[in-house]
């Protein structure tokens, strides 16, 4: 990642650092699901393959059998997971992904790598400036004018963006002792997991 100026990127515009926002597909009930986190943890197993549901509970401790049926469920009847039974003597039945249900698998599992909730998830996804800035510092680390200046910010709102992002472990600051004294913000390895959910 390079350290750029505002000179140096002059010739690039906002319109080069797209702004993410909350896709079509994630309805009000699948955004319910997604701030459950054992229905988070399922959706995440599910998403390596099919699962019994004795399977799944040993992977998530503190699971009982009937949070499980319940979340399964509501999980089918949103139509992100397909119940198959099977034949033979015992009686076995297998969960697995519909397509619609591999996207929030995707979420799910990018949740569960970051560290971070699903409100700290739609806090990003729902404010364009924020989601602005994780873009561009994709691309680059820099200071503060700089971002002020291609992203065309007021001061209050960009720091106060860089401030949440700092909380979040998204972004980190970094000064140069040099005189003046230099600032510049870089993404944290944290954030990597926030950019491929921006691009889903």
């Amino acid at each position: 990642m390079r350290d750029i100026t505002a000179g140096s990127i002059r010739h690039q515009t906002v319109s080069d650092f797209p702004i993410s926002k909350v896709p079509r597909w994630l309805t009000p009930p699948v955004d319910e699901v997604l701030r459950c986190k054992w229905s988070v943890l399922v959706l995440a197993l599910l998403g390596e393959g099919k699962r019994r549901p004795s399977q799944i509970l040993k992977s998530c401790p503190g699971l009982t059998a009937k949070v499980l049926g319940e979340r399964l469920k509501k999980l089918q009847i949103l139509g992100l997971v397909q119940r198959e039974p099977s034949d033979g003597f015992p009686k076995k039945t297998i969960y697995r992904l519909t397509p619609h249900g591999r996207r929030a698998a995707q979420w799910a599992s990018l949740l569960i790598s970051s560290g971070l909730t699903y409100d700290q998830w739609t806090q990003i996804l729902g404010c364009r400036h924020t989601a602005r800035v994780l873009s561009f510092l994709a691309h680059q680390s820099c200071r503060p004018k700089v971002l002020r200046y291609q992203l065309r910010m007021s001061d209050k709102v960009l720091f106060d963006r860089l401030k949440k992002l700092e909380q979040m472990g998204l972004v980190v600051r970094r000064v140069l002792a040099a005189r003046p004294l230099q600032v510049f913000y870089a993404l944290s390895p944290k954030a990597q997991n926030v950019l491929a959910l921006l691009r889903l």
